[in-house]
């Protein structure tokens, strides 16, 4: 059964993304937390969302 509730490493190594990437973005307010007692907990869910409202980078600059 997969966890509903990840640890910043686990969500870091999950996304691809580094650790201090993801407590950034919560500190920012872009990706939301859960906090029980000192655990801080990031929902697959609320990691899925931020990943999907990245800004998408399909397109070449113009020169």
């Amino acid at each position: 059964m997969e966890r509903l509730g990840l640890t910043v490493p686990e969500a870091a190594a999950l996304s691809s993304l580094g650790q201090t990437s993801l407590y950034k973005a919560i500190r920012e307010g872009r990706l939301r937390i859960r906090k029980y007692g000192t655990r801080t907990i990031i929902t697959r869910a609320d990691l899925t969302s931020f990943l999907e409202n990245l800004p998408n980078k399909t397109e070449q600059p113009e020169r």
